[in-house]
């Protein structure tokens, strides 16, 4: 199993999350990361290391406008779902995936509602990084597919144990 390193940025080349983990599946749609719950999570715009505190399965769509981190239990079932609006996801010169994070958080909370966070940073960074028209607009787009997929259960949303995925 090849290890690597997910890396995003922010537009227009800001370093902003870093984090290492297992390559357990890649197809032409998507790759599959999982980290241990003891990986470090490097924040380089707060400047923080942050503990995953859960095994965490990462999908990285090479297609869509989102990735999706899943925190598992246990038993691979999720406990906590984070989707991030971003560019598709490929691999840089080094072997590490690495995409654009558009500042759109799609998250299900504990009451399993879906919730969007970080609009505010999107329309302020928008502004202030005067974000092109096309790369708002496909931030605005990958949203709604998103929602559309989580609405249509597509995977990885369609899977209640990942433990098949893992082992």
């Amino acid at each position: 199993m090849e290890q690597l390193k997910i890396k995003s940025h922010k537009y227009p080349q800001r370093p902003h999350i870093e984090v290492e983990g297992t390559l357990i599946k890649e197809t032409d749609e998507y790759f599959l990361v999982i980290c241990d719950e003891t990986t470090i999570l490097r924040h380089f715009i707060r400047n923080i290391d942050i503990p995953l505190q859960y095994e965490t399965l990462h999908f990285l769509s090479k297609i869509h406008g989102y990735s999706v981190s899943i925190a598992l239990d246990k038993t691979y079932q999720p406990v906590k779902i984070f989707c991030n609006i971003s560019s598709p996801c490929e691999r840089d010169t080094d072997g590490n995936i690495a995409y654009l994070d558009l500042d759109l958080d799609y998250v299900k909370t504990d009451s399993d509602e879906w919730i969007l966070r970080n609009n505010d940073m999107f329309l302020e960074n928008s502004a202030k990084f005067n974000y092109p028209f096309q790369l708002a607009n496909f931030a605005l787009v990958s949203l709604q597919e998103l929602k559309n997929n989580i609405e249509a259960d597509k995977f990885p949303f369609n899977v209640q144990n990942f433990n098949d995925y893992i082992k």
